[in-house]
């Protein structure tokens, strides 16, 4: 079954939503026939595009008594406009079937995730083309032209293709509402922060797009249809996808409609009779190009992204666990502990977190239970912590934990409570009970080692931790509570940010 049939409503809601068709249909159609001069075709024809987006990001509209509505409000909006009954259910059906393949096209892939790429940017395009040509193909069968078919052939594509480039990519793109996170007022004022400052940068680009505009009106000529060109692709570097998408559209909108209605100077009026038909269909495709580059501009930047944030996802994440590698906790911890005093008034804590005996986990229960023991001690951890403490695997079952603006008693209290956590949690394994563990956790703080560097900071962490494996495990010892000093020096700093000491460049198994 295709999968746009797959989410029908009950029966009892297909009337609504068939009435629900029949009016957008309506209405969409009348924005297009507004812009058709007397004995010619719509200057822009949303419609089909627009529907089809609609059908995309709301499957439920795909049911028959809903495409009958559709074909009935777009008949409506004909008729309307002084069209025969006739005349307007044929105008009808050519413009569905456009939508019917777009959509039929476009409707497995999922929406809007993963369509902000180059390829599906390229595939929403391709679609678009084949609607179009589809639209072209049935308006010459049905509509039965005269002699310069060739002229409307050429008309009807450049300007349903248009139409989907324009307009289907924005409503695709355009993003779905997500549930919000819990965030601290530290990560919240961060993100304002950060929204204000994308804010004004992102003014600039648009404001080289409105400059552009007012030239085109200005100036006009020839040219004008390209003024826009480079600050639309100034806006595919900048914005995001969505946006882009919106303002492209928005400027194909303006500049088609400048040039046809004769508002850009000189007018172009008198290409909608005779063979200046062909001025209209070289107008369409210039301003196809003028959507079309930006979309694949964006999706390219997007894509690059994506990749960049993949790799470093990977790079800075254990593969098994998700927590910080080895290498990523030592950068961030060492940037932690280098900001200026003001940064952190409480101090920073360290924890260091040994899964006891886990040897016994792999022997007993073999290293697959081993590995998803690991795992939920992880998720565990990081459901219990701050979002912006520093959780990372240091090697095997040993874990380190950066606590940044934390008091000494927050970071024995934060000890406390992960011991806790992991000892009542239950471990589902398959076709068996379930496998408790339990941790030993050394802390240490920077109060208690105040000019220490990260390295001596993690051996006492560390020496603390094993004292507390030493009294039977399970519990939590901190720096200074009988503590010993570990046998030999303490590690010496490293000379540069960039040269950790062998310690730090153990791997994890």
């Amino acid at each position: 079954m295709h999968p746009a049939f797959r989410r029908w409503p009950p029966n009892g809601q297909r009337a609504a939503l068939a009435a629900l068709a029949l009016a957008t249909a309506f209405l969409l159609a009348t924005l297009g026939l507004v812009t058709r001069p007397a004995g010619s075709l719509a200057v822009l024809w949303p419609a089909n595009a627009m529907l089809a987006g609609l059908l995309l990001r709301h499957p439920a509209l795909g049911q028959p008594l809903a495409w009958g509505g559709l074909l009935c409000g777009m008949a409506l909006a004909n008729i309307q406009w002084g069209e025969a009954p006739s005349l307007a259910l044929t105008h009808g059906l050519v413009d569905l079937s456009g939508t019917l393949v777009a959509w039929r096209i476009l409707a497995p892939f999922p929406v809007p995730e993963g369509s902000h790429g180059p390829w599906a940017i390229a595939h929403i395009l391709l679609a678009g083309a084949a609607a179009a040509a589809t639209n072209a193909a049935v308006a010459i069968t049905l509509l039965h032209p005269d002699n310069s078919w060739g002229l409307t052939a050429a008309n009807w594509f450049f300007g349903q293709l248009l139409s989907y480039s324009a307009f289907l990519p924005p409503i695709l793109l355009f993003p779905r509402r997500k549930a919000a996170g819990k965030a601290g007022a530290v990560d919240r004022r961060l993100a304002l922060a950060a929204l204000r400052q994308k804010a004004r940068a992102g003014w600039l680009p648009i404001a080289a797009l409105a400059a552009s505009l007012a030239l085109c009106f200005l100036i006009g000529g020839p040219g004008a249809v390209i003024f826009p060109l480079p600050a639309l692709l100034y806006c595919a570097l900048v914005h995001r996808p969505c946006a882009t998408a919106w303002l492209a559209s928005a400027t194909a909108v303006i500049v088609t409609l400048g040039i046809a209605f004769g508002w850009i100077p000189p007018g172009a009026g008198a290409m909608l009779s005779g063979d200046a038909r062909w001025s209209l269909a070289s107008l369409r495709l210039g301003v196809l190009l003028l959507v079309a580059a930006p979309l694949l501009t964006s999706g390219i930047v997007a894509a690059r992204g994506d990749t960049i944030a993949a790799l470093r996802q990977a790079l800075d994440h254990d593969a098994l666990t998700q927590a910080l590698s080895r290498q990523a906790f030592l950068r961030d911890a060492r940037e932690h502990l280098q900001r200026p005093p003001g940064a952190a008034p409480k101090g920073h804590g360290l924890l260091m977190l040994d899964i006891d005996d886990f040897k016994r986990v792999n022997d007993t229960h073999g290293h697959s239970a081993g590995d998803h023991a690991l795992r939920e001690f992880a998720r565990i951890i990081r459901e219990a912590v701050r979002p912006h403490d520093l959780f990372g695997r240091m090697g095997g079952e040993e874990f380190g934990l950066l606590l940044p603006d934390a008091t000494l008693e927050d970071t024995l209290e934060i000890a406390e409570r992960l011991r806790a956590h992991v000892e009542a949690a239950e471990i589902p394994l398959d076709g068996g009970r379930p496998l408790r563990i339990t941790v030993s956790i050394g802390s240490i703080h920077g109060s208690q080692a105040p000019f220490a560097s990260l390295a001596a900071l993690l051996a006492y962490a560390d020496h603390a931790m094993y004292q507390a494996k030493r009294a039977g495990g399970n519990r939590t010892s901190s720096h200074g509570a009988g503590f010993e000093p570990p046998p030999g020096p303490l590690p010496s700093p490293p000379r540069t940010p960039a040269s950790p000491s062998p310690k730090d460049t153990r791997e994890a198994p």
